[in-house]
């Protein structure tokens, strides 16, 4: 049988094992015949993260979130240091993203609170640099909907290419309407 053929029919094989379309004992079986025994080109199932890590990843998400609407509109601390807190609410929201994507696992709510939360530091920046600036607040928000399309775009997420589309239109039709 040719090669690609092969790949292909093993690559399926793994699908309805991962789906779960087949019994993994048959996927097992048709693994090893397609594979001619050689069960070093199937992959070794990944360890599975502990359920709790990941309640404990949302609550921390959870409470970041309102903690850095808090630091922004409702203290009174330097532009540094509410730039300092909101940027490492956002590294750390997209490396839960990059360990969730690793994983496997449900990535939403991490991707779209460190969205949120890049939107809430982009125009906190935008407005400390450029007061009264429409036009650089108008090209900081093209630009997070920019991001927002790559990232709908990157993990196939049709509401973060709405959301990129949307925002896109109404800035527009703000400014020519």
């Amino acid at each position: 049988m040719e090669q690609k053929r092969k790949e292909i029919i093993i690559n399926e094989i793994k699908y309805w094992k991962q789906t779960r379309l087949l019994p993994e004992q048959y996927c097992d079986f048709l693994l090893a015949l397609y594979t001619e025994g050689n069960r070093d080109d199937v992959e070794q199932p990944t360890k599975q993260v502990p359920a709790w890590a990941i309640r404990v990843t949302m609550i921390m998400i959870g409470v970041f979130l309102p903690f850095a609407l808090l630091v922004i509109y409702f203290t009174e601390l330097s532009f540094v240091l509410q730039t300092l807190i909101l940027s490492l609410f956002v590294i750390i929201c997209f490396m839960i993203v990059r360990f969730f994507v690793q994983h496997k696992m449900l990535t939403h709510i991490a991707l779209i609170v460190g969205a949120l939360s890049l939107l809430l530091l982009s125009i906190r920046v935008s407005d400390i640099f450029f007061s009264e600036s429409t036009s650089a607040l108008a090209i900081t928000v093209i630009c997070n909907c920019f991001v927002w399309l790559l990232i709908g775009w990157r993990f196939s997420l049709m509401y973060f290419v709405i959301s990129g589309v949307v925002g896109i239109i109404l800035l527009f039709s703000s400014f020519f309407v």
